[in-house]
C-alpha cells in the first residue's frame, strides 16, 4: 500500500498558526495551538509533514505544473480548454493572456508562501522541542530543502519575490516588498546545501517513502545552478549526484508515468499521490480534490499536443509512444482497466473521459485502471529524477567548453531512448542538441516553458505564438497581495 505524507489532517491546523496577530488569541475548539503543538517530536514529524502537504496542492505538482510550465509553451496546442470550470483559465494561460486572477498562478503563489510559513515556524519551534538530535537536524535539513524548492519555483514563476525566512508580524507582512532575486537565490543555495549536509544517502523502509534525501538536494542544486548559469556549480552538484551511485535509468521509460515504476531507482524525488481521494466533481466539494484529476484524466483529455512537439521524435524514439497517443500510429492502451490492449482512438470511456483530437498526451495516463473512475488516479509526479540530472550535467559541461565530456552524460539518456550517440564537439551545435534532448526527454513534465526562458529563446521560439518581451517572462502577482502590501510591486512594471 502506497504512503504518502503528503496528507495529515491534523496538521491542517497549522494554518492557523501565526505570529502573534491578534485573530489567533481566540479560543479553538481543537484546543491546537502553536503555544502547546510543538511540544515532542510526533508534534515535529507532523509540522514537517504539513510542509511536505504543498508538494501535493494546486500550485504544485497536483495541477498548475503542467498549466503554467507546458500550456504557456510549445509543447501545447491548446484547442478545447476542458469544457468545465478552468477551461478559459488554461486556455488564457496557453494565448498568455495573463491576468490577476487566474487560479493557477494565483495558487502557485499563496501555497508557495503557505509552504515558506510552515517550514519558517517548524525551523523556529525545533531548538525548543525535546527530541533526539539526530532527528531534529534531519526534519529541519527536510524543511530547509523543501523551503529552498519553494522559494526557486517562487523566482522562476515571478522573479523578485518577497525574502521570509521567518515569522513576521502584521506590520512586517504589510511592509513587504520584492527581494532581488539575486539575494532570493543565495537563500536558496544556503538551504539546499545545508540539507544536503544532513540528509541521507537512501530512506529506510516504507513510512519513509517520499522523503527528500542528499540526492533530492544535491539534483535540485545542479537544477538551480543551472537555471542561474552557474556552470562550473551545476557541474559539481551534478557529479555529486552521480558519485552517490544510488540513481541509475531505468530500461522502461513509460512506467516511470504510468503508475507501474513508482519511486524508482531513477527517482530522486517524486510527489506521492494516494488513490481514493474524495472529488470535488463527486460532489463532496467540502473535502479534498482528487488528488491526482489533472494529471491523469486532464492532460490526456484537456490538452492536446503541438504539431511540432510531435514532428520532434526522432525517428525509432522510445519516448514518443510513452508520451503521445496518436490516431494511425497503432498507439493503443488498455483504456479499462480489463487487461486487453485496446486500439486507439477508443470514442469514450466511461462518462469523464473523452479523446477529442487525433493526438493526445499519453503521459501520466495510468495503465490497467479503469478509466471512468475520477478517483482511482494514485499515480506519482516526477519531480526529480536522473535523467535530467545527466541533461543538466552535459549542458553545464557544453557550456564551460567541455563538450567532448558533455557527450558521456547526453549520450546515456539517448541510449535508453535507443537512438544513436552524438558525437559532435561543436559548442553551438551541441548546445542545440542538448536543448532538443531534453525538450524531449522531459516533455509535460513542467519544463519547458521555464526552460525556454532561461536558455534566453523565448521570443524567438514563443513569440509567434503570442508571448511578448517585457511582458510574459514572469506571472502576475494576485491583487490581494498587492492591495495587501502597498510596497509590492506589479510585473511588468
Amino acid at each position: 500500500m502506497k504512503y504518502s505524507i503528503y496528507f495529515s489532517i491534523a496538521l491542517l491546523s497549522l494554518v492557523v498558526f501565526s505570529c502573534g496577530e491578534d485573530f489567533v488569541t481566540k479560543e479553538y475548539q481543537n484546543g491546537v495551538v502553536d503555544e502547546n503543538f510543538f511540544q515532542t517530536a510526533q508534534d515535529a514529524e507532523q509540522a514537517l509533514t504539513a510542509v511536505y502537504d504543498i508538494v501535493g496542492q494546486k500550485g504544485y505538482y497536483r495541477d498548475a505544473i503542467f498549466p503554467l510550465g507546458e500550456s504557456t509553451s510549445d509543447n501545447i496546442d491548446e484547442q478545447t480548454g476542458d469544457n468545465g470550470d478552468f477551461g478559459f483559465h488554461y486556455k488564457a494561460l496557453s494565448d498568455y493572456r495573463w491576468v490577476q486572477d487566474n487560479p493557477f498562478t494565483r495558487a502557485r503563489w499563496y501555497d508557495s508562501y503557505k509552504g515558506i510559513f510552515r517550514a519558517n515556524i517548524l525551523l523556529e519551534k525545533l531548538p525548543e522541542i525535546e527530541m533526539d538530535d539526530a532527528l531534529r537536524q534531519r526534519f529541519a535539513a527536510e524543511a530547509k530543502f523543501l523551503r529552498g524548492l519553494y522559494y526557486f519555483t517562487l523566482i522562476i514563476s515571478y522573479g523578485d519575490v518577497p525574502l521570509v525566512t521567518e515569522i513576521l508580524t502584521r506590520d512586517e507582512y504589510s511592509a513587504l516588498s520584492r527581494t532581488d532575486q539575486s539575494l532570493v537565490y543565495a537563500q536558496v543555495e544556503q538551504d539546499i546545501m545545508e540539507a544536503a549536509d544532513v540528509l541521507p544517502v537512501s530512506i529506510e523502509g516504507d513510512a519513509e517513502i517520499g522523503r527528500a534525501t542528499k540526492g533530492s538536494a544535491l539534483g535540485l542544486l545542479s537544477r538551480v545552478y543551472l537555471y542561474e548559469g552557474k556552470w562550473q556549480e551545476s557541474v559539481q552538484a551534478s557529479e555529486q549526484v552521480v558519485g552517490l551511485n544510488t540513481y541509475n535509468l531505468i530500461d522502461d521509460y513509460g512506467s516511470m508515468f504510468s503508475g507501474q515504476n513508482e519511486n524508482s531507482e531513477e527517482s530522486l524525488f517524486e510527489m506521492q499521490s494516494v488513490s481514493r481521494a474524495p472529488s470535488f466533481w463527486s460532489g463532496q466539494s467540502e473535502n479534498l480534490y482528487s488528488v491526482m484529476w489533472s494529471p491523469m484524466i486532464g492532460w490526456a483529455n484537456w490538452y492536446t499536443p503541438s504539431v511540432d512537439v510531435i514532428y520532434a521524435f526522432e525517428e525509432g524514439d522510445i519516448r514518443r509512444k510513452a508520451s503521445l497517443l496518436l490516431v494511425g500510429a497503432n498507439d493503443s492502451i488498455d483504456l479499462n482497466g480489463d487487461g486487453i490492449i485496446d486500439p486507439f482512438p477508443a470514442p469514450e470511456i466511461g462518462s469523464n473521459t473523452v479523446f477529442y483530437t487525433d493526438s493526445n498526451v499519453r503521459k501520466f495516463l495510468p495503465e490497467g485502471r479503469p478509466l471512468n473512475d475520477a478517483n482511482n488516479y494514485d499515480i506519482n509526479f516526477p519531480i526529480l529524477r536522473y535523467a535530467e540530472i545527466l541533461l543538466n550535467y552535459a549542458e553545464a559541461l557544453n557550456e564551460l567548453g567541455r563538450s567532448a565530456e558533455a557527450l558521456v552524460p547526453l549520450n546515456e539518456v539517448r541510449e535508453r531512448a535507443e537512438l544513436p550517440p552524438l558525437s559532435t564537439t561543436d559548442q553551438n551545435e551541441l548546445r542545440s542538441l542538448i536543448y532538443h534532448e531534453r525538450r524531449i526527454e522531459l516533455v509535460f513534465e513542467g519544463h519547458r516553458f521555464f526552460d525556454l526562458k532561461r536558455q534566453n529563446r523565448a521570443a524567438e521560439i514563443l513569440g509567434p505564438l503570442g508571448w511578448q518581451t517585457g511582458t510574459h517572462e514572469y506571472f502576475p502577482v494576485p491583487q490581494e497581495e498587492l492591495d495587501l502590501n502597498p510596497n509590492l510591486t506589479q510585473y511588468p512594471q
